[in-house]
């Protein structure tokens, strides 16, 4: 009770986070529940501000029942509220085939190999010859071009398309990109042409952020002009900036597999240290009578600057609002509760954007703060160290360890790997991160002065190369990375169920708390076994919708064989994007991807024809000459059709039997409307990848 009564934001927390959970996984519009939830103000008003309900019922079950409930309601009001679709002008409801609309851009471009990605926000439709004032946002994808490449964060456009929804995931296991949008209240997207567009020549961008990003794209400059290339100029503008378009593939999954992936996201740590450098600075402001309150103000403004300037990330908004409350605290000389603070901060944002809460970044961020304040500290305790060294060598493995406790379970749910030499990585990392923050801020700082900023500049760029090779060299040690583990969200829960009652017990040394963590984990074997048992016994072939590819799966137990194309088999990042996740969901531990004949035990390719356990398969890329009318045509239990062969199904027919005809996704939408047209007339039985998704045959 006296930990909850030290952090009463706690528990209001909780509630509000559960009426948060609800609204965005049961998002049903109840106008009832207005009126239910007024009433319960008002009674809540009542026991609060009425002496005698105040005394009787305040501290009584029903006035915490009261309140709770309250706060589960405010959060899911608020969710649906802050949910644009909802809105009875959302532009998608005017939306017919062909649209013009005007909008505004939201963010910067991001630059891709053959287009621009850009949000914008709506701001009206064109409905017959008027104009219909609307809202909402969307996902562009501009034909690239020297008219688009000068597009800017604000810019009013006058755009021709066609907006259509955001599909769902095609493959299983995919990321879902249409929920991770639907997150930031995105639901449609559309292709701009070169021509589908013209500049209002207007620019309504909010100022400061206008500022904030030019600032960026200055200091970019900055590094540019002193010489920082490749690797080391997109590291250094993640680092200080959070400018992570210049990151590539290598580099990113270098950093997550050591579990140093952190220092590429401004988080806590650049922010603490920005406080302590501006903090410093004003020093002199400590010495008038005012003095303080002046400073405070400053450091606040300084910190959100910094916070817009590197994009607002959640684990920046969250160290933001953490040290705007330490900051007037300590202007005050009012005492602070870390916990009461954390809660505080996590209300606050999620008031002005309650879909935060699924962010990875602000789920981790939390996450990990609460387990280097309430961890780290006992697991220090565990040794006394008399050497300053030692013992700051042993404070940054404590902090490592208490921030992978608090973490590991959710990272192993996204994720689906563990660093193991995440103690070796982080004892390099954060020293040297740290340093190269410094070192970054005076090569700003000093970046009038050539002569000074060419030596920083050296030292920057030789501290992030050394940096670089660091992780690189850890990540190709033996055993560097645990892959493929898959859990789901109950074995999730039971992870922390399990942490959190081990640590319970280590401090209260009561045994009912360490059998209760021993039966999670009791359940958790459970659970594992049981699937185990069901991926040894698994039988399927997966039928994968990628675009204008053909990939075929098939899975014996542990064991798969995907046929592809060549040039898909050497595309490490759409293999793992599309198919490598739905590998370790089924728990595969043996994939063998071909493009040619082939011969296993179970599996047989043989130009085309393909036998898998008891399965008649053949793959038809080109066309086949006709066998003589007397001849049966050959029996099989699946044909997929591939490559846009020029072939008729009732041709098709004539050579070959089959119980389903599949048109894979490297088939034209054309070829495949034919197709199916022909099959529905011939009573075909078949299965269009591209119109349904992957396509999963249980055998």
């Amino acid at each position: 009770m006296k930990v909850w009564n030290q952090a009463p934001l706690v528990r209001l927390l909780l509630p509000f986070l559960v009426g948060i959970v609800l609204a965005v996984y049961f998002s049903v519009q109840l106008h009832t529940i207005l009126v239910f939830a007024s009433c319960l103000f008002v009674v809540i008003a009542a026991i609060v501000l009425i002496p005698k309900f105040n005394t009787v019922y305040r501290r009584s079950f029903w006035f915490g029942l009261l309140l709770n409930t309250s706060l589960i309601i405010f959060a899911y009001q608020l969710t649906l509220f802050h949910t644009q679709k909802y809105s009875p002008n959302h532009f998608s409801k005017y939306c017919s085939e062909n649209n013009i609309v005007y909008a505004r851009l939201a963010d910067s471009y991001i630059e891709k190999e053959k287009s621009l990605k850009v949000v914008v926000e709506v701001l009206a439709v064109r409905d017959g010859n008027e104009w219909r004032r609307s809202k909402g946002k969307a996902m562009l994808h501009f034909k690239k071009n020297d008219a688009a490449l000068n597009l800017k964060y604000g810019d009013e456009l006058i755009i021709q398309t066609q907006f259509k929804e955001v599909p769902a995931p095609q493959n299983p296991g995919e990321f879902n990109y249409k929920r991770f949008l639907s997150f930031h209240n995105i639901w449609q997207q559309a292709y701009v042409s070169d021509k589908g567009w013209m500049n209002a020549g207007c620019n309504s961008g909010d100022f400061i952020m206008s500022r904030c990003i030019q600032l960026r794209k200055n200091l970019l400059d900055v590094f540019q002009e002193n010489q920082l290339t490749g690797d080391e100029l997109s590291v250094g503008a993640a680092l200080l900036l959070g400018y992570t378009d210049k990151l590539d593939a290598d580099i990113i999954s270098a950093y997550s597999n050591t579990g140093a992936l952190h220092v590429l996201s401004v988080s806590g740590l650049h922010v603490a240290i920005v406080y302590m450098v501006f903090s410093w600075m004003l020093f002199f402001l400590d010495k008038h009578k005012r003095g303080r309150i002046i400073k405070a103000i400053l450091l606040i403004l300084f910190l959100w600057f910094y916070a817009a300037l590197t994009g607002l990330s959640p684990s920046v908004l969250r160290a933001a609002t953490m040290f705007s409350f330490i900051i007037v605290a300590k202007t005050f000389s009012r005492h602070t509760n870390i916990y009461n603070t954390l809660a505080a901060s996590a209300i606050l944002l999620l008031l002005f954007n309650p879909y935060l809460i699924m962010e990875v970044g602000f789920q981790l961020s939390y996450l990990a703060v609460v387990g280097i304040v309430y961890i780290q500290p006992k697991i220090h305790a565990w040794f006394e160290i008399d050497n300053w060294l030692l013992d700051q060598i042993w404070k940054i493995t404590s902090v490592s360890i208490a921030a992978q406790i608090a973490t590991f379970p959710l990272g192993l749910q996204y994720f689906h790997q563990f660093p193991n030499y995440f103690l070796l990585s982080n004892l390099i990392v954060i020293p040297i991160s740290t340093l190269i923050l410094y070192i970054g801020i005076a090569v700003f700082t000093f970046s009038p002065i050539p002569f000074v900023v060419n030596y920083l500049a050296i030292a920057f760029t030789w501290l992030i190369w050394f940096l670089n090779f660091s992780v690189k060299w850890i990540e190709s040690l033996p055993f560097s990375v645990l892959q493929g583990i898959s859990i789901s969200v109950f074995e999730t829960w039971l992870l922390y169920g399990l942490t959190i009652l081990l640590f319970v017990y280590t401090s209260t040394r009561q045994y009912k708390y360490l059998m209760l963590s021993l039966s999670f984990g009791i359940i958790i074997l459970v659970s594992q076994t049981l699937e185990q048992y069901t991926e040894y016994k698994q039988k399927k072939i997966m039928v994968y919708n990628i675009p204008k590819t053909s990939a075929i799966d098939f899975i014996n137990g542990k064991n798969t064989v995907l046929l592809t194309d060549s040039v898909f088999a050497k595309n490490k990042s759409r293999l793992s994007f599309h198919i490598v996740h739905n590998w370790w969901d089924l728990g595969v531990t043996d994939s063998r991807v071909i493009s040619a004949d082939f011969k296993t035990e179970t599996f047989q390719l043989t130009s085309g024809f393909i036998q898998f356990l008891d399965k008649r398969i053949m793959i038809l890329q080109y066309p086949i000459e006709f066998k003589s009318p007397d001849s049966e045509p050959l029996s099989l239990d699946y044909l997929i059709v591939s490559g846009n062969v020029k072939m008729t199904v009732q041709e098709i027919k004539q050579i070959f039997h089959a119980k389903m005809l599949i048109f894979d996704s490297s088939n034209s939408d054309s070829k495949i409307g034919k197709w199916k047209e022909e099959c529905t007339a011939l009573d075909q039985e078949y299965y269009a990848v591209k119109d349904e998704g992957a396509l999963e045959l249980i055998l």
